[in-house]
């Protein structure tokens, strides 16, 4: 089965400064996640100075993830909350749920980032766009995946 773009339900979970879990937006699935993969630094040599390059491996980093869902009222309230935590470096993940084509969770297919917030961000506002903004959080990604 092949799975589409939009077959995925995405939730964003941080913790307060107690450190109890807060699910983050407004009930619905945040729109979009981008980023989280997992690239190694390698390290390649050439034996014999002109010899065919050997690749040797090297350390993994997994990029930060970007997740944004449609700005609201609730996004809003959530706005300082989620700032403040930005500066605490506050641990949070972020779940992707694939889904089949009705909308059902397929069972095992399931994504985990864990990481801590860098980045919380209010769309920019025009008078003259009638686009939907969209509101930003960045997790700088820990290199394992939950």
């Amino acid at each position: 089965m092949y799975i589409r773009e939009d077959q995925a339900d995405i939730r964003l979970t941080v913790y307060d400064k107690n450190g109890a879990p807060v699910s983050i937006g407004d009930g619905n699935s945040w729109a979009t996640y981008a980023g989280a993969e997992l690239e190694a630094a390698g390290a390649k040599t050439r034996p014999g100075g002109m010899g065919y390059e050997i690749e040797l491996g090297g350390p993994a980093s997994r990029s930060d993830c970007t997740v944004e869902i449609q700005n609201s009222d609730t996004m809003i309230a959530l706005h300082s909350f989620l700032e403040s935590r930005v500066s605490r470096s506050a641990r949070a993940y972020i779940v992707v749920t694939y889904l089949d084509d009705e909308g059902n969770t397929i069972p095992g297919a399931q994504f985990k980032i864990n990481g801590r917030i860098k980045k919380a961000a209010l769309p920019g506002q025009n008078y003259n766009s009638p686009t939907v903004g969209m509101y930003a959080v960045i997790v700088g990604a820990n290199e394992q995946a939950g």
